[in-house]
This record gives C-alpha cells, sequence and structure tokens, in this order.
C-alpha cells in the first residue's frame, strides 16, 4: 500500500520529530560530529571522548536503529559511520543557528557597540567562523 497525501505527511513529521528526538542529547551529537571525521571503532570512539563502553555502545544503538549510522563488523571490531552526511549538515545548520542568536544576545547585552569590537579584541574573544566548528574531545583544538 502507497503512502499518499495527509498520510505522508503525517508519516515524515513523525519520522522527522523521532530523529530530532535521538538528536536532542549532547553526547549523540558529538558522536554524530566524530564520525563526520571518518569510520571510527567503538574503541575509537571511548578514547576520544572518555565514556564508557556501554553507554557509547547505547547511543550508537539508538542512532542506528534511527537510521543515523551504520555498523560494519570486522573480526572482533565494529566499525561506525555516518548513514547520510546530510545529517551532520543539519546539526550544523541548528549550530549556525545557535551561534547567531549568541552574536545577536551579545551584542544587545553589551553597554554600547561603539568599541566592542575593541573590547573584544583586548580580551582575546573572537566569534569568527571558527568558533562555530564543533568542539569536541577528541583531540581538537
Amino acid at each position: 500500500m502507497e503512502v499518499e497525501g495527509e498520510e505522508l505527511r503525517k508519516l515524515l513529521l513523525q519520522m522527522q520529530a523521532q530523529i530530532c528526538q535521538t538528536l536532542a542529547d549532547p553526547t549523540r551529537l558529538e558522536l554524530l560530529y566524530l564520525l563526520g571525521e571518518g569510520e571510527r571503532s567503538v574503541k575509537d570512539l571511548m578514547e576520544l571522548t572518555g565514556l564508557r563502553q556501554s553507554n557509547i555502545s547505547q547511543h550508537l544503538a539508538l542512532m542506528r536503529e534511527r537510521g543515523l549510522v551504520v555498523a560494519r563488523r570486522s573480526g572482533n571490531n565494529v566499525y561506525y559511520s555516518l548513514a547520510d552526511r546530510k545529517i551532520l549538515e543539519a546539526c550544523k545548520l541548528t549550530r549556525e543557528i545557535l551561534l547567531d542568536r549568541f552574536r545577536r544576545e551579545r551584542l544587545l547585552a553589551a553597554p554600547s557597540s561603539v568599541g566592542q569590537h575593541s573590547q573584544e579584541a583586548a580580551k582575546g574573544v573572537s566569534l569568527t567562523q571558527k568558533d562555530g566548528d564543533m568542539g569536541t574531545r577528541g583531540g581538537r583544538t
């Protein structure tokens, strides 16, 4: 039976809500960003995040069930990768929205926008695009 019209719209909304629910956990977001750099084993993810194997495995199982990651077995190891890189693009887009909001609120909270840039420079504060990159515990600076 083919799903059409209103039924398809409701099904897609339900599926989208499931994905958003899956992404509503900082640990799962961190794992997605790490997997966005390439395929990784659970051991790799343990070393990069400092989390226990059981914790990582639970998160990966849910993400696999929801179609966000895929697993490949090689001997005794299981390697995970993103099922579709577009999910990482969606995460980065929401991160950009949050950074834009942070910048606006920061400028609104400043006593005056005059001299704001020199104040930031003096404090060593910069809100460049690089600040928007996902900072994981995975050996990045």
